[in-house]
């Protein structure tokens, strides 16, 4: 791993109970992700959740 990589196992274990299709999402996603990729999925994955917390979901 990179300096300048993250670790996103941690939140995929966290994903295992979130709605579709965010949890398929980052399911997807490998092991380990390059930073600035990792920060630009953020905001998609945000907006998921936003969209799940308006339709009575909760990630």
């Amino acid at each position: 791993m990179k300096a300048m990589d993250v670790d996103i196992k941690p939140l995929k274990q966290k994903a295992i109970v979130f709605p579709e299709p965010l949890k398929s999402l980052i399911l997807s996603e490998p092991d380990i992700l390059d930073a600035s990729d990792f920060i630009s999925k953020l905001g998609t994955w945000l907006k998921l959740v936003k969209i799940s917390e308006k339709q009575g979901g909760k990630p």
